[in-house]
Formats: C-alpha cells, structure tokens, sequence
C-alpha cells in the first residue's frame, strides 16, 4: 500500500546517481517515515553525466553511452528499495531505448514504457512501436494506478506530436477509468521547457527532474510538494491523504 508520493531533485555530482540517491535517502530518512513511498527518479538516471553533451544539438550522444549498464542500474535500485521499503519509477537508459520502470523489492522491475519523442540528444533510439512491446503502462499496485511517460512524451505544448499526443491522451483515459483510489502519473524529466504534463482532476502527477525545471508533486493543478533550492539535490515526499482519514 502506498503512504506517500515523491521525487529524487537530482542537480549535483550527476556521475554518482547511485551514491547521491543513497545520501538523499539516508537525509530524508533520518527524520522521517519513508517506507510505503512512490519515488520518481529522473530520466537517463543511469547515464553518470550531464544529460545534454558538449556541442549539443550539432554534436548528439550515442546509443548505449550510459556509464552505469541497465542491468546493473536495475539491480541496484532494486536493494535500494529493498533497504528503505519503497518503489521506484525511474528512468533509465539502455543499449537502443529510453525506458521508464517500475521497481520494488517485492518482485523483478517491470518496464512501463519507452520515450518516442526525439529530443536530438543522441542517447537513445525514439520507439516507434512494432514487434517490441512498449512496456505495462499502467501499473495496478493495491490502492493505486501508476503510468509513466518520459519526459517530452507527457508534454502539453504546440510542437508536441500527433503519436506521442494521441498516446498520452490514451494513457490518461485509462488511468482515470482505473477503479483504484489513487491514480498516479509519474515523468521522469530532463526537462528545461515552460510546457509541463497535463494537469487533471482526480490525478497526481510526479515530475522529477534533472534540469532547470523544478520538480514537484501535484494533485490536479494543487501543488503537493517541490524543492526548496532547485539547483540542489533533494527528495521531496507528500503524504498521501486517505478518503477514511479526511477530516
């Protein structure tokens, strides 16, 4: 069952994301409660540098460049959760596509969905559907829905795609139908754009960013939490509130 929602800042010693998610565990933890938490990392959480190389756009990434190695990547997120009781829905970069995907330390990670949007960066091949299954999106934990989009997928804004504005659109719809008490939108981000992801009652939605924009949780347009310094690291946690605990 989850208690709470929340988001890994994540602005400093980016080639340590693994090192740095510990420490920001170990601050928030020391004071509080955090098991039974839904903790959004950024997207390419495992690619151990900044998210925009040198050069960019006229000199893009590579496919498969991440410092970290999914597999490795997937293993540690999955003791971490072990070790604090929570989930994970992270962003992750592997050797072709750009993924998001739920883990806990109940059962193997499950990928959620690739980005299709191309932000010219290199790091990733955009999916454009075919054979290869897009990913469980969303996800039905006990009392809640979870789906994830990545970052420009879940943008409102004018140069958004008719594919990735007919998917997310779709996604939305599902979850909204979904019978669970919480429905939850989670974006990994490297985000520096003024749009943002849709705003819907009835719905929060977890932004975690690696770049200028701030990060937050909100619920509807209702801002739950975001980081005091956007320049620093920093995980940020709002409970949730119960139907049967409202006053």
């Amino acid at each position: 069952m989850l208690r709470a929602l929340g988001f890994f800042h994540f602005r400093e010693n980016l080639e340590d994301p693994f090192g740095r998610l510990r420490l920001e565990l170990k601050r928030k933890g020391a004071g509080h409660d955090i098991s039974g938490s839904l903790i959004v990392l950024p997207e390419a959480f495992n690619l151990g540098e900044p998210y925009y190389p040198p050069g960019y756009p006229k000199v893009p990434g590579t496919p498969g460049s991440a410092k970290i190695p999914l597999v490795l990547a997937l293993k540690e997120l999955r003791e971490i959760a072990r070790q604090w009781s929570v989930a994970f829905v992270a962003g992750l970069l592997g050797e072709q596509y750009n993924s998001a995907y739920w883990i806990d330390h109940m059962g193997m990670p499950t990928r959620m969905c690739h980005k299709i949007g191309d932000d010219r960066t290199g790091h990733y091949l955009p999916w454009i559907g075919g054979e290869d299954s897009d990913g469980r999106n969303p996800i039905e934990c006990a009392d809640a829905c979870v789906a994830a989009l990545i970052c420009l997928d879940a943008l409102e804004c004018p140069e958004e795609t008719q594919p990735a504005r007919e998917r997310r659109e779709n996604l939305i719809r599902c979850v909204k139908q979904c019978d669970r008490p919480f429905r939850i939108l989670c974006v990994p981000a490297q985000m520096g754009s003024q749009c943002g992801p849709p705003e819907e009652d009835g719905m929060y939605c977890i932004l975690a960013n690696a770049n200028a924009k701030k990060s937050f949780v909100k619920n509807g347009c209702r801002i739950e939490v975001e980081p005091m310094d956007q320049n620093r690291n920093e995980i940020c946690i709002a409970p949730l509130a119960r139907p049967d605990s409202a006053s």
